[in-house]
């Protein structure tokens, strides 16, 4: 497992998804200006388990 903390992760992004399954996430998103897109692949899935989503991040959708 790979343990990051705030100076790790620190910088400038393009973009910002949410990679859980709540409203939550997307709603402070748009309340902070950091949803730049109406939705992505992500908010049409469910997953119960991360290592799923990791390999499909890993793989760049492919497969």
């Amino acid at each position: 497992m790979i343990n990051l903390n705030l100076h790790d992760i620190k910088g400038s992004y393009d973009a910002v998804f949410s990679l859980g399954s709540a409203c939550n996430p997307a709603i402070q998103f748009q309340r902070l200006n950091l949803k730049r897109f109406t939705s992505s692949p992500l908010d049409w899935n469910y997953s119960p388990y991360l290592s799923d989503v990791n390999r499909l991040l890993k793989n760049k959708f492919n497969g």
